[in-house]
């Protein structure tokens, strides 16, 4: 068994026991079973570190830019669900830095927002320093086609994979909307279902000039090479790229941390021209 990314030993375990209805991750996220119907009881309390899987290279980049920030921490968590990656970072901060913070969650599924709400809040993270926006994220600000409520998929509980294109009418609002009160950003977490490339390239200037890391679930085969031409345009560093399963439903690919199957794909890009230290 390959040992765990270096940067889990900065943080320590949770201990303890999880109230009825919840699980806990090894950062004591607390998050209630009801937003994981689909996966039954793969999700679990536990005091170890992640499962090598999927979600492992995302754990990475969100503790990594918490242990990077320097002043101030600011994420934005893009097609945001219930607001999972936010809380991790929220916990990770006041575990080590202690630093004043920024969290920005962007989702357009109305159930999956309210239960963003709930569980900052069920986590004691400060909704002051927040904000939420109940939005799809695309290339544009305006309106847009997307997927809410029951679907031939199935519901909130039991599908994320929630896009642009769908029947019922939402806010949409662009990235570079979301970017213009910042002057540095410490990670955006970016998971919009097919349109990752769209809204990236269109604000392209603004990531450039004030992003640090990207974590980016991909989609197609298409959109990963458009990503890469993208970015490495940019001159901006790939730290991990996987390609998604594309029409299989699972793809395996060998890792640092072993044969790991993935649906979506990673990619993570470190912008040089922001300095990190740790």
């Amino acid at each position: 068994m390959p040992g765990h990314h270096p940067i889990f030993q900065k943080f320590s375990r949770w201990q303890g026991t999880a109230p009825p209805g919840y699980r806990i991750n090894f950062l004591g996220v607390k998050t209630r079973n009801a937003y994981f119907t689909q996966w039954g009881s793969a999700r679990r309390s536990t005091t170890d570190y992640p499962d090598f899987d999927e979600e492992y290279f995302e754990w990475i980049d969100v503790l990594e830019a918490v242990a990077q920030a320097e002043g101030r921490f600011t994420m934005l968590e893009l097609g945001a669900g219930f607001g999972c990656w936010l809380a991790n970072a929220a916990a990770a901060l006041q575990q080590s830095k202690k630093l004043p913070y920024t969290l920005v969650g962007v989702e357009a599924e109305p159930t999956h927002f309210q239960w963003m709400i709930e569980h900052l809040r069920s986590n004691e993270v400060d909704l002051s320093r927040c904000q939420l926006v109940q939005a799809a994220v695309t290339a544009f600000d305006g309106r847009v086609g997307f997927h809410v409520g029951q679907t031939v998929h199935g519901g909130p509980a039991n599908w994320y994979g929630q896009s642009v294109g769908g029947p019922v009418e939402v806010n949409a609002v662009s990235l570079s909307a979301l970017l213009r009160p910042f002057d540095r950003v410490d990670l955006v977490d970016l998971d919009v279902q097919g349109i990752e490339f769209e809204v990236l390239q269109a604000a392209a200037e603004a990531i450039d000039k004030k992003v640090k890391r990207l974590h980016i679930a991909t989609h197609t085969r298409e959109i990963e090479a458009a990503l890469r031409s993208l970015f490495q345009g940019l001159s901006w560093t790939s730290v991990h790229d996987y390609p998604c399963a594309d029409q299989q439903p699972v793809q395996n690919h060998a890792t640092d941390w072993g044969i790991i199957g993935f649906q979506d794909g990673v990619q993570s890009w470190v912008n040089p021209k922001m300095e990190t230290t740790e």
